[in-house]
């Protein structure tokens, strides 16, 4: 009964190993070796979109759309063609106006 027991927690163990390993390689390929990233909440969601579609400075790009805070109370985001997003970035506002694909930092 035991060596029954350990051998299917060996075959088990080895079965787990290399799914672990197939899946590591195909999370890597399908996002170019950054990782995965989870945006559930609406604040991550638009920082997400900001940063991805947006011709900024690098330091609105990697500070403001990472660490900031959408003020959706101040943002425009039923407006057509274009939404406007505040976001507060140590204790100032940035203002991004997004339209299509595109998205331009307002001063």
């Amino acid at each position: 009964m035991k060596k029954v027991f350990l051998k299917r927690l060996l075959f088990f163990s080895i079965g787990l190993f290399f799914g672990l390993l197939f899946l590591n390689f195909i999370i890597d390929q399908k996002t170019d070796g950054k990782g995965v990233d989870y945006c559930y909440f609406p604040n991550c969601r638009v920082l997400k979109d900001l940063r991805k579609n947006s011709d900024v400075a690098p330091f609105i790009k990697y500070s403001v759309l990472v660490e900031g805070n959408v003020l959706f109370n101040k943002s425009e985001t039923r407006t057509t063609p274009c939404q406007r997003y505040t976001v507060e970035y140590a204790n100032k506002e940035y203002r991004f106006e997004r339209c299509d694909s595109i998205v331009k930092y307002l001063k």
